[in-house]
């Protein structure tokens, strides 16, 4: 995951300080407190490279919401874009880690696999084994 981040940052990514290990611990105990399943470790270990990413489209969560006001354009937390689509069939046991245009990616506690989700009908459009893979996807053409 480190190479992709490195070559995103390469590429004009927009990344944040690494999570520290409070503001981690916050996110998965609100999350928990609100049912959601816990975060993934190979998640986790992004956050420790980047809290969020923004580049081209693609967008992932750190442990907070960034307010970017010269840009006119906010980032969530992960807490908060959980929390707002909370209670929604289709992403039932799963865990909102981002969103690539109109799909959103998030993790499924069912199958322990990332998955890339339709925005409008939550039904599955791609499944990878790792986040890495998933996200590899979308930036394939920089490698």
């Amino acid at each position: 995951m480190q190479r992709i981040v490195d070559r995103l940052k390469k590429d004009i990514a927009v990344t944040f300080s690494p999570a520290d290990d409070r503001s981690l611990k916050f996110a998965i105990a609100m999350l928990s407190s609100h049912g959601f399943i816990s975060i993934p470790e190979e998640y986790i270990n992004f956050l420790k490279i980047t809290n969020g990413l923004i580049w081209n489209g693609l967008e992932l969560y750190g442990t907070k919401g960034y307010d970017r006001e010269n840009k006119n354009y906010s980032l969530p937390g992960i807490i908060d874009i959980n929390l707002d689509f909370m209670g929604i069939d289709g992403l039932s046991g799963k865990l909102i880690l981002g969103r690539a245009s109109e799909e959103l990616l998030v993790y499924s506690g069912k199958d322990n696999r990332y998955q890339c989700v339709d925005r409008t009908d939550f039904l599955v459009t791609q499944v990878a084994p790792s986040f890495s893979e998933l996200i590899y996807t979308f930036v394939e053409g920089l490698f």
